[in-house]
């Protein structure tokens, strides 16, 4: 597999976070430094604001009920997103109040990432991303990723991708590669999306089902870019978000249907210099 030639950008900042008495801060912790303390705080954080479940969670499992949160424990996480320990990354970002009314900084939200090669290409994919629901539209999102670009696992990443069912976790992928959601090159995505997935070391990203225009010929459902998850959560949120960028334009990935999530995969220019912080 011969290179990726990402296009020629500079460093793009991460955006201001709105005005607040709080105080955000990120930090970034390699793999095989995440305490089983952090992942539980992480579980409890996914537990409490990813979503809930959609009518047809019954499908999957007994344990998984229409209009109950989604559910996930420590143990779960760590084999999920932290399989790899020298070759992924954990960020998460706390809010340190006014220490009148809080000694201890609270964790807000927090991405996973880990990162593998691709040929001759190196491939950074983040296979979590929270926030915390109080804090939404504060620009935190974008923080979680942009920070990545500081640790020096992504130091030669010229490939990011996720799997997500919420719009603006795309979009803040997309300010990572520096672009703009309706300009992304969707050829991109149909020429490496299945040679990405299949290089992973993730045991579900290999497994995954890719849907839409850019993979089935006979595609006609508004599907673009997704991948059949079978991962049942309500999309009454998300949905509400894509009606805006549809409306300005701002989309190009397609429909999000029932058990199906959206495949963001773009090249960027590899970072440098960076340093190793733990």
């Amino acid at each position: 597999m011969t290179p990726v030639t990402p296009p020629t950008r500079g460093l793009v900042l991460p955006c201001p976070t709105s005005p607040s008495k709080a105080s955000f801060s990120y930090k970034m912790t390699l793999g095989s430094k995440v305490s089983d303390n952090t992942l539980k705080l992480c579980a409890n954080m996914f537990s409490s604001n990813y979503g809930i479940w959609g009518n047809q969670a019954a499908t999957i499992s007994k344990f998984t009920v229409a209009g109950k949160q989604v559910k996930m424990n420590g143990a779960r996480l760590r084999s999920q997103c932290l399989s790899h320990l020298e070759s992924s990354v954990l960020v998460s970002c706390y809010i340190q109040v006014d220490p009148l009314e809080s000694e201890c900084p609270q964790l807000y939200g927090h991405a996973f990432a880990t990162v593998w090669d691709y040929g001759e290409n190196k491939v950074g994919w983040v296979t979590q991303l929270v926030v915390d629901e109080a804090v939404r539209q504060c620009y935190i999102t974008t923080h979680l990723l942009q920070t990545l670009k500081c640790h020096a696992l992504f130091s030669r990443v010229n490939i990011v991708g996720l799997i997500s069912s919420h719009p603006a976790a795309c979009n803040a992928l997309v300010k990572y590669a520096a672009a703009n959601i309706k300009d992304i090159e969707l050829d991109f995505i149909r020429q490496h999306a299945k040679g990405i997935l299949a290089s992973s070391p993730i045991s579900y990203l290999k497994a995954a089902q890719l849907r839409g225009s850019l993979f089935q010929d006979s595609c006609d459902n508004g599907a673009i870019s997704s991948v059949f998850t079978k991962f049942y959560v309500d999309h009454t949120e998300p949905l509400a978000v894509l009606e805006q960028y549809k409306k300005t334009g701002q989309w190009c990935l397609g429909e999000l249907l029932n058990g199906h999530e959206f495949l963001a995969v773009f090249p960027i220019a590899p970072m440098s210099p960076v340093r190793d912080d733990d």
